[in-house]
């Protein structure tokens, strides 16, 4: 399922500023239940960086907060 995952899809875009994508991601919260995984599950959201926004301090914060609102129905795109 993790290889699945990894591999690039069409339509895959930074989930930071929407460019076009560099590396593939897989967030795996420490408190799966508060993004909605049923108690006692694992709970794996892929995600895209660009070159840009790969490895800036504030991007493991921005992705956090982009991710729960999109699980949350938020409807957030991007963070800048």
């Amino acid at each position: 399922m993790i290889d699945e995952m990894t591999n690039p899809r069409p339509g895959d875009h930074c989930l930071i500023c929407g460019g076009p994508p560099a590396i593939i991601g897989i967030f795996t919260p420490r408190e799966p239940e508060k993004y909605g995984a049923p108690c006692g599950k694992a709970r794996l959201v892929r995600y895209c960086l660009c070159d840009h926004c790969h490895g800036r301090p504030e991007t493991p914060e921005k992705a956090e907060k982009i991710i729960r609102a999109e699980l949350a129905g938020g409807g957030v795109t991007n963070a800048e």
